[in-house]
């Protein structure tokens, strides 16, 4: 009574550090004889012929993730993906901790906590290192802060107007997916900056551009 449809996911790990393919999957389909041979070769194939639907950039040290992201020139592909993507559709960007952070448009919430050790980078070994250091502005002129709970609400409260004053401090305008223009002075400046609890997933619509947060269940207390 209803159709079957049969769909073939491929998915592999880039190494944004040495732009190497690993662990390639291609699921089960009796249809599939020829995808394996369909698998990029290196990331930026993977990035741009292979047109991904999602892109998810995992968690981990921050500064050494960006360091890899600056190393091997990775923003310009990864920003093209998110604008046309696979089959001219925008590929999804998922974000998780330190992904999550480099999707905002600044990335010094990632010094907030001290959990980062920067010191992976050579010549860029302290946190003042990092001030004025971009991510890639997919979520309309916000800057991420995850992992949040009560004990950085003072933390947060001392830090997050900075980020409204970086182009000033800086002197950096920024190229992004999205139009900061909804953001204006006049408004209440906490919108440059979502502060996300576990379980929260901060959500861009790639339409209206409209952002809001979905709060979800914290995978540790899920487990108890």
């Amino acid at each position: 009574l209803f159709p079957i449809y049969t769909v073939t996911v491929r998915a592999v790990t880039l190494d944004l550090d040495d732009s190497s393919i690993k662990q390639p999957y291609t699921s089960s389909s009796p249809t599939n004889e020829n995808v394996q041979q369909q698998q990029p070769t290196n990331g930026i194939e993977a990035l741009t012929d292979w047109k991904p639907h999602l892109i998810y950039l995992e968690g981990g040290n921050t500064f050494w993730l960006q360091h890899c992201i600056n190393k091997g020139s990775w923003i310009g592909p990864l920003l093209s993906a998110c604008r046309s993507g696979g089959d001219g559709s925008p590929a999804m960007y998922m974000g998780k901790s330190a992904g999550a952070i480099l999707a905002g448009k600044w990335m010094e919430t990632a010094s907030w906590k001290g959990w980062d050790d920067p010191t992976v980078v050579p010549g860029k070994e302290h946190y003042e290192d990092w001030k004025g250091d971009s991510g890639m502005n997919l979520v309309g002129g916000a800057s991420i802060f995850p992992h949040m709970n009560q004990d950085w609400e003072s933390t947060v409260e001392e830090k997050w107007s900075i980020l409204g004053r970086q182009e000033e401090i800086h002197g950096k305008r920024l190229d992004s997916i999205e139009s900061d223009g909804a953001i204006t002075e006049e408004e209440d400046t906490r919108r440059n900056l979502f502060c996300l609890q576990e379980g929260d997933v901060c959500c861009v619509d790639g339409g209206t551009k409209d952002r809001f947060v979905v709060s979800g269940v914290d995978p540790a207390q899920s487990q108890q």
